[in-house]
């Protein structure tokens, strides 16, 4: 995979980010380094909202780390995970690039830990295997903190709605709002959901 460093506004500001040059049909799984609309919509509603400083935040699938970061700009005490260590790895360097500090983690959701939990879990565009849906469920309920909140973005994926009638079904509350966001010279309409 070749690499670039790209310069990215966000928030009125400017950010460094290594994300992946172009990726063949051979690397498929290499997805995680590129910038994706549902990330991108959740950091603006991020940045958007209220103070982060003195919560815990944990992303999961964290990619490249545009969500992360963004928590991280409104002040929160940051983990970055996915099961795949490049990502992770990446991620973290995005942060680092921008004079953010945050944990890495390794973490594969059919086996979270145990023994940690979160104010506020990140979930961008995670919704697009439905084999990974009751491993994602079982997260939200075991790494969230009690009075904790989820945020996930999706870009309407036609799988979600079942997991959304899951989250309902286990008890969740759930609001959604619909964003657009241009990338890519492209409108990409994403739902962005608080769950509690």
């Amino acid at each position: 995979m070749e690499w670039m460093e790209e310069n990215v506004q966000l928030g009125g500001q400017a950010l460094r980010f290594v994300l992946a040059r172009q990726f063949s049909a051979r690397e498929e799984g290499q997805y995680w380094a590129s910038l994706w609309p549902s990330a991108w919509v959740m950091a603006e509603a991020l940045l958007e909202g209220a103070s982060l400083e003195g919560m815990e935040v944990l992303e999961l699938g964290c990619g490249s780390g545009l969500a992360g970061l963004a928590a991280g700009m409104r002040g929160a005490t940051l983990t970055l995970s996915d099961v795949i260590p490049g990502a992770v790895e990446l991620a973290t360097g995005n942060l680092q690039r921008n004079g953010l500090e945050g944990e890495g983690l390794l973490l594969d959701w059919h086996e979270p830990p145990t023994d940690r939990q979160w104010d506020l879990l990140l979930a961008a565009d995670v919704l697009y295997d439905e084999r990974h849906f009751s491993a994602l469920m079982n997260c939200f309920q075991q790494l969230l903190r009690p009075g904790g909140r989820v945020l996930l973005s999706e870009p309407g994926r036609p799988q979600a709605r079942e997991f959304f009638a899951d989250l309902l079904r286990a008890g969740f509350r759930v609001e959604s709002q619909v964003r657009e966001v241009e990338m890519y010279g492209e409108c990409f309409r994403i739902t962005l959901s608080e769950i509690r």
